[in-house]
């Protein structure tokens, strides 16, 4: 699991020299099987001399994210970005251009950079739909969620759409993955008369915050996001049928968030039906690990489990295991989707796409028998990303990629006539 979020920017001194080649905006772009998602870094000399700086991913929305640490040279840059578990290192030619590797995680790609001067009203743009609404809603003290209500008036049945996990905007975006399934899941219910409100994540994009350090977020907090989202459309915005769509990850959340509060109904969409750790554990089987490596998966799973943080973490299972992001899986571990599902009174649809490579068809049969009241809906040829991967799962990764792919109707037609249906 990687998580995105704000931390402390380390900062090194330089010579004033260095400080005016290296000050400014640089944009490059990243190649991801074909889509090309532009990087933005921007570095200035504060009032002590120092160079700090930022960094912007555009097309996600995702804008002033910090380093965890900057060093330069006259001739070459590195930077940490702690919350992706990634760095750039590159080497200045001239004074206008950076070629350089961008590593997250085992994934080196190679980047290059040029010096420019940034169109701001093209970089800040993004395409509003009519009748959509930005809204900035205080969750707990410190931390303000942004999202886009989109609605003709508050006697509209509505859906809060919950991300899943991982840096996710309200689009659906992520770093390295471009689907706009979110947004495009929202635009589909306003023309079939649902209003919906979808949102930035904690420390993601226009909710990301200073307050928080990726050692002190846990799970429930996402949780405690959600029902104060609720709160807000229900008791301000005066909306009085709110359903939930969770999206994997955001299929527990909003379980959780579900047993708390009045929902008319709860639809999860690819969530997990099996423990974390499980489904955690099945995944890294499949990755090129060494299997001295791969047997320590459970073992460090088993600790945590038991509430103990682990110190010696192969450097290889880092994106997932590093220290700071342990107490948040402890926090995750806790829970078990069969077990929370089966305490919801509301309507259940549980929905899940045959070519999901991430969960698994088993994982909505789990969900449905632990909640024999649900609804349960296979969707056939639809990925983890919402889109439809063709007969034979073709497109797979096209759908992680492609934002201009079409989500999948069948899942737009099931969730439209869930909500329209009502609570009976």
């Amino acid at each position: 699991m990687r998580q995105f979020l704000p931390i402390c920017i380390l900062c090194l001194f330089f010579s004033s020299v260095f400080s005016q080649k290296i000050s400014g905006d640089w944009r490059g772009e990243i190649d991801v099987q074909g889509s090309q998602i532009p990087i933005v870094f921007h570095f200035y000399k504060d009032s002590t001399g120092s160079i700090n700086g930022t960094w912007d991913s555009p097309k996600q929305n995702a804008k002033n994210l910090p380093f965890s640490q900057i060093k330069a040279d006259e001739d070459s840059v590195h930077l940490a970005i702690q919350m992706i578990s990634g760095s750039y290192n590159g080497k200045f030619i001239n004074n206008d251009s950076i070629a350089g590797i961008w590593q997250q995680g085992v994934n080196q790609i190679p980047l290059n950079f040029s010096h420019t001067i940034l169109n701001n009203d093209r970089e800040n743009a993004s395409s509003m739909h009519p009748g959509g609404q930005q809204i900035s809603i205080n969750t707990v003290p410190g931390i303000t969620i942004s999202g886009t209500l989109l609605s003709k008036n508050n006697h509209q049945k509505l859906a809060i759409i919950v991300a899943g996990s991982g840096p996710t905007d309200r689009n659906g975006n992520g770093l390295g993955v471009e689907t706009n399934d979110y947004k495009m899941l929202a635009w589909s219910l306003d023309s079939q008369n649902i209003a919906t409100f979808r949102y930035d994540k904690r420390g993601v994009a226009k909710s990301a915050s200073g307050n928080i350090r990726e050692d002190s977020l846990r799970f429930d907090d996402y949780v405690t996001d959600l029902e104060r989202i609720f709160d807000y459309i229900h008791d301000t915005l005066q909306f009085k049928d709110i359903y939930f769509i969770g999206h994997s990850e955001g299929s527990l959340v909003s379980i959780i968030a579900s047993q708390k509060k009045k929902v008319k109904g709860f639809i999860s969409v690819a969530g997990a039906g099996r423990p974390v750790d499980v489904i955690l554990k099945e995944q890294m089987q499949k990755q090129h690990l060494p299997d001295s490596v791969k047997q320590q998966v459970s073992q460090i799973f088993d600790q945590l489990k038991n509430g103990k943080q682990v110190d010696d973490v192969p450097q290889l299972l880092s994106p997932l295991f590093r220290k700071s992001v342990q107490p948040y899986m402890i926090s995750w571990l806790k829970y078990s989707p069969e077990k929370e599902i089966k305490k919801l009174s509301c309507p259940v649809l549980i929905l899940q796409g045959s070519c999901d490579i991430q969960v698994k068809i088993e994982d909505a049969e789990n969900l449905h028998k632990a909640n024999k009241k649900s609804i349960l809906e296979i969707i056939p040829s639809m990925s983890h990303t919402l889109k439809n991967a063709g007969v034979n799962c073709d497109n797979q990764q096209k759908t992680y990629t492609d934002s201009s792919m079409p989500i999948d109707k069948k899942l737009v037609k099931d969730i439209v006539g869930f909500i329209e249906k009502g609570e009976k």
